[in-house]
Order: C-alpha cells, then structure tokens, then sequence
C-alpha cells in the first residue's frame, strides 16, 4: 500500500512551539501548516482528530451560544449556520446532519445528553469511515478509556450508567451489565485496576496527569518505528492536544508539560542511519 513520507516536515516538528519567553506557536497554526503539507488523503485524517471541537461549535449553534465557538474546528462559524438553511452545500460529515435531524425532532426524547449523543455519533463516523490503523487503535483505546472513567464516576457518584456510557463495543456493553468492581473487564482492559486507583485520588489535577500520562504512554505505544509517515505526524499532534489542553487548566503547569514533551520528542527523533531528512520518498 503507497504511503507518504514527511522527511523535512517531520525533522522541524520540535522548532515550532516554543522560544525562551512565550508560546510562540499555536495549535491553530500548526493546523494550517498541516494542511499545506500534508496530502488531501493523510491531511483527512488530521480533520478526524479536530472534528469534536466542529461537534461542540455545532451544538453551540444550534442552542445559539455563539461565545464558546473554537477555531481549532474544521469548519467556521459562517460554514455552520449555512449548513443549516437551504442554502446548505454538505460539507460537513454526514452524522452531524443526523444529529441536526434528531436535534431538532420534538418526538424524539433520549436520556442522554446532546453532547454524549453527538459524541456517540462521532466514534461511530470514525469507526466506519478511518482506515489507518494507528488512528483506528486510538479512537478505540480513548472511546474505552473516556467510557470507564465515566462508569467509574457513576458509580461513585450514583449516576445512572447508561445517561454517560457512549457506543455499543464490547466494553462499553460490559460497563452497562456488569455490577463488578472492574466491570468484568480486567483480563480484556489490564489498566482498569489503575483507573480504579486513580479514581479515589482527591488532588484532581494530580488525577488529570496522570490519564493524560496513561494517553500519552498509549499514544507512544502505537507510534513506535514510524519515522517520516503520517502516523508519527499524528502522533506529535495527539500528544500536542493534550499539552496545549494544560495551558488552558493550568498555564504554568501546562507550559513547563510542553517544554518536556517538545525536549522529549527531541531526544526520540535520533532516526536510524539509513534514514535521511534528503532520502528520496518512498
């Protein structure tokens, strides 16, 4: 299968983000240099990963909260609202429109949020339409990672399971009907035992770390031996999300995060020496 190779793009990724001083980057501008260079199939994929912020800016139109739009979407305000006149050229993906249907259909009642039903319909556009197995593995491990923590919250809160789980998978079938402490999942999800513990953490940004660590573990994990492909692209721009999710938290803490993780991508590109950022693409 005919993959494309990002020799230079890939070799620059660490000179982007930060001077001595300030943030001298943002995740928005690296979208928009993702988007010149990137192929239209690989620059796709990139859209996949940005699509809930598109989710969130959809809703927020539809219940015409117009404060908290986010560029970091796919498509802007004025694209939205068009898509919900007649004028609509259906750009976006096709469950958002299913999602404005039932938005709209005053028969249709439903437990779950808006937000989780949206959601629910994103995963399941990704699982039916992304081909490319590093993103296919992650959406899965963070649908089952999101849903157990949800599950977990819900029973130590008394909240009723089935209003927060999302999707329909083995796991999230198994948090519904199970009583268990690790919902019957400990052979299948080996970090529940972890979860479980992090859960009874009362220090909350402590708890964050340390599932954005568990993220970021898995995020390297998937990405181990890519080089110049678009899978390791992928991979620094997961891993920036979550950087950049700090700064808004806590900003200190988020910029000292970003300093190691661009130092840590530093130290892991020592490619292998048959490797060139001047080798002819494959």
């Amino acid at each position: 299968m005919f993959r494309n190779y990002y020799h230079c793009l890939v070799a620059g990724l660490p000179e982007f983000f930060l001077d001595e001083t300030e943030l001298s980057f943002s995740l928005s501008e690296f979208k928009d240099v993702l988007a010149s260079e990137l192929h239209q199939s690989d620059y796709k994929l990139v859209q996949s990963i940005f699509l809930p912020y598109d989710n969130m800016n959809l809703l927020n139109v539809l219940q015409e909260n117009y404060d908290n739009f986010n560029k970091l979407g796919n498509y802007s305000l004025e694209q939205i609202e068009n898509e919900l006149t007649e004028d609509a050229e259906n750009i976006l993906p096709s469950y958002m429109y299913k999602f404005v249907e039932m938005y709209k259909d005053e028969n249709i009642s439903t437990i779950k949020s808006w937000e989780n039903i949206i959601t629910e319909m994103y995963y399941e556009h990704i699982q039916n339409n992304i081909k490319n197995k590093f993103l296919v593995e992650w959406f899965d491990y963070k649908l089952n990672l999101e849903n157990l923590l949800s599950a977990i919250n819900c029973r130590k809160y008394n909240i009723d399971k089935e209003k927060q789980i999302v999707g329909n998978n083995f796991v999230a079938k198994s948090i519904l009907n199970s009583n268990s402490k690790d919902f019957g999942l400990e052979v299948d999800i080996p970090y529940i035992s972890q979860l479980i513990s992090l859960s009874e953490k009362s220090n909350v940004l402590a708890k964050e770390r340390e599932i954005d660590k568990m993220k970021w573990e898995k995020i390297e994990e998937l990405s181990l031996f890519e080089y110049f492909s678009i899978e390791i692209i992928l991979a620094y721009l997961l891993k920036l999300n979550i950087a950049y999710r700090w700064l808004e938290l806590d900003f200190d803490t988020g910029k000292q995060m970003l300093e190691q993780i661009i130092s840590n991508i530093k130290s892991s590109y020592e490619f292998p020496k048959e490797f060139s950022v001047n080798e002819r693409k494959k």
